[in-house]
């Protein structure tokens, strides 16, 4: 049976600004799951009317340990391997100074990795020695993946990718990566926050030792709010940044003892707003209990048909060519168009998309339709 071009698998009844917009933006900011952002509110409602009578010590433990149950449902892993935080690069901070690549050895990573990505490595690398090796793209800002496959050897500690590169959307097989690396000795470490919650993520199926994320994105949750994949291995290592939630009884409260916790709540380590964990919760269980299988189709037919449409209209599109190496992410140039001006036309026109570098990057999600993309289309060919 097919699917009407109004059908949009994520419901106007949860982000209603769907049907106010033409909103092709998920890769900069997503359309929150109106069902978390009233749980972040009734949180913040009830510590104002009643303090810890609403949330007590037991009420924080739970709070984010339902967080912990839905980010390994969402990474295929245990409820032990996750660490959550107030974000992505926070975790991945502590991550670089717990694993502190040394002197003699290299990172690999890409030219098209996002800063929050690689700085924290870049800032570990500064101080031990180490070096980054980048992977450079091509004019389309195309990562060549047997160039970058071969960029690891036995001199490098650590590979840091971006599972769904921000920009063009590239798509890396995260098996191929992870078996690479262990076969020289390092470890590889992601970026999801531009692909959780567009794509699966099996950390199981792929040995990808760390992945992180925010909620912000595909994900449809909180700012504020950062989760992390670690594996066993690196479960035993201390972590560059603690505090009290580091502890294994973080109710200890001894400032003259540490007792790391024995799994990846070592990686946890102070006090958060609480009340994005509740929304982002709700956000993931709602992604989760859609199903990614359909969530991938549905953004896959609504993406070709931008892609299509802006090839139509003479447009450059960016990335890789392949389907199997794209996300929903969608990058493009206007020849003869500045970037700058062009963003502006089309926001003016109700099409949200975001402009960076010189390029316009269109992100639909789940709760878009085909009958969006043509409105997008329509807005771009009235432009042109």
């Amino acid at each position: 049976m097919s699917i009407s071009n109004s059908f949009r698998l994520g419901s106007p009844d949860i982000f209603p600004p769907c049907e106010r917009h033409v909103y092709l933006d998920a890769a900069s900011v997503g359309l929150s799951h109106k069902g978390g952002a009233e749980a972040i509110s009734n949180w913040q409602n009830a510590l104002a009317e009643e303090g810890t009578i609403a949330f007590d010590e037991q009420a924080e433990v739970e709070c984010l340990d339902n967080l912990n149950d839905a980010t390994a449902r969402l990474f295929n892993a245990t409820t032990d391997d996750i660490a959550v935080a107030s974000s992505e690069t926070t975790l991945m901070q502590s991550l670089a100074w717990a694993v502190m690549p040394g002197k003699g050895t290299k990172v690999v990573t890409t030219d098209t990795t996002h800063p929050s990505s690689i700085y924290p490595w870049k800032r570990l690398c500064d101080h031990t020695g180490a070096e980054i090796s980048w992977a450079r793209s091509d004019a389309t800002m195309t990562i060549d993946t047997d160039a970058l496959e071969a960029m690891i050897d036995d001199d490098t500690s650590v590979v840091v990718l971006s599972h769904v590169e921000w920009g063009t959307g590239q798509l890396f097989d995260l098996k191929r990566f992870a078996d690479k690396a262990h076969k020289h000795g390092a470890i590889l470490v992601i970026d999801a926050t531009q692909s959780a919650g567009q794509v699966p993520i099996d950390v199981a199926a792929t040995g990808a030792d760390a992945v992180a994320t925010s909620t912000y994105k595909w994900l449809c949750g909180p700012f504020g709010t950062g989760m992390m994949y670690v594996s066993p291995e690196l479960q035993k290592l201390n972590p560059g940044i603690l505090g009290w939630r580091s502890h294994k009884d973080m109710w200890d409260f001894q400032a003259n003892r540490l007792e790391l916790a024995d799994n990846a709540k070592r990686y946890e380590f102070g006090t958060m707003a609480y009340g994005t964990a509740y929304g982002a919760t709700e956000s993931v269980r709602h992604l989760l209990d859609t199903g990614f299988d359909k969530i991938v189709a549905h953004n896959r037919k609504v993406s070709n048909h931008l892609i299509d449409g802006l090839r139509e209209l003479g447009a450059d599109v960016l990335g890789p060519k392949d389907e199997a190496d794209r996300s929903a992410t969608v990058a493009a140039r206007f020849p003869g168009k500045n970037s700058r001006d062009f963003a502006k036309t089309l926001k003016d026109a109700n099409v949200i998309a975001s402009l960076r570098r010189d390029f316009i990057r269109f992100s639909p999600h789940y709760y878009n339709n085909i009958d969006d993309i043509d409105q997008g289309l329509e807005a771009i060919k009235a432009a042109l």
